[in-house]
């Protein structure tokens, strides 16, 4: 009798499956243990605002680290998008510099960073799921630290066609 179904060798089954979301989570995870030394002070945010192709509203998150080095700070951050037929997710790794502005209250700085994004496409012709790495550059402006919940307005371009053209973020820490 002849067999016309495959029959999976013990590798083939033994193999586990990773769907890119899950393997994506534990990239961030992952991150995140690593980026965070344990005597550092770390208090979180929030932050909200909306990208450029595609055209979405942000809602996400980040974390506020001590310096690394002189007005040198990693900012871990991560936003979810929603609109233009697309759910995306964003995990940031920011180097930011935060410039020493003399009786000021507000301190500008700039950067850049990579990003791993998510895009889960959902439209009429169809549909579709891809993640990539991506490089931003990035500035802004801290305000309100007298406040003890500093705010922070940023503009963020993507270098490459792998993320979205421009972010533009408002956010508060805690």
């Amino acid at each position: 009798m002849v067999c016309l179904v495959p029959i999976p060798t013990h590798e083939e089954v033994m193999m586990p499956t990773f769907r890119p979301v899950t393997g994506l989570l534990m990239m961030v995870a992952l991150f995140f243990v690593l980026v965070a030394p344990a005597h550092a002070e770390i208090s979180g945010g929030l932050r909200a605002g909306f990208s450029s192709n595609p055209d979405q509203v942000l809602v996400g998150g980040q974390l506020n680290m001590d310096p690394v080095s002189d007005h040198v700070y990693i900012v871990p951050s991560a936003e979810a998008g929603f609109g233009d037929d697309a759910f995306t997710l964003s995990f940031n790794g920011d180097v930011q510099y935060r410039f020493d502005v003399r009786d000021s209250k507000v301190r500008p700085y700039a950067g850049g960073g990579l990003t791993l994004y998510y895009f889960n496409l959902s439209n009429d012709f169809g549909g579709g799921s891809d993640t990539n790495l991506g490089v931003t550059i990035l500035g802004g402006i801290f305000f309100g630290r007298e406040s003890g919940h500093p705010m922070f307005a940023e503009a963020k371009a993507g270098l490459t066609d792998k993320v979205p053209d421009w972010k533009f973020i408002f956010g508060i820490n805690f």
